[in-house]
This record gives structure tokens, sequence and C-alpha cells, in this order.
């Protein structure tokens, strides 16, 4: 999208909570994640977070399903807001 890096599952580089502590792989289904809080901060003071870019941040964070259908537009390099691609 808008010029970020498209990172696979397994290679989500620079993330981070508040702590500054990597990032942890997406936990199994039916976990508890009420209390988990996720910021990338380096990522945020690199790219500014609006409508072209929120997709891209929210797929670095754990909450992000990789077989969501929003990655599949990104694995296409379609963002999800532009409808001209939805048939």
């Amino acid at each position: 999208m808008a010029g970020t890096p498209m990172l696979p599952p397994n290679l989500v580089a620079g993330s981070g909570n508040m702590e500054g502590n990597a990032a942890a792989a997406s936990p199994t289904p039916g976990t508890d994640m009420t209390g988990i809080c996720f910021r990338d901060q380096l990522w945020l003071n690199t790219y500014p977070l609006d409508r072209n870019l929120v997709f891209d941040y929210f797929a670095l964070s754990p909450f992000y399903d990789y077989t969501c259908n929003n990655e599949q537009l990104r694995m296409r390099s379609i963002h999800p807001l532009d409808i001209s691609h939805l048939s």
C-alpha cells in the first residue's frame, strides 16, 4: 500500500509493544487477549497513521489474522478501501 514494506507473517521486523519488547507470534485461536495492548512506536515514528497506512500498521499486531480478506488484498497490493477492485 502506500510504499510500506509488506512483511510475511514470520518476519515481522521492527514491531514491538509499549515496553519496547519484540512482538510475540500470533497466539493460538481462543487465547484470551483482553489484556494485550499493541503499539509499535518505531513504526509510528516512521510513518503517519492515516487511512492509507492503518491496515499495514494493524497487520503488525498480534490481533491480525493472516487468513483474512484484508491480508489477501494486501498481498495483491490492493488497499482494502479501494472499491474499484471489488466485483
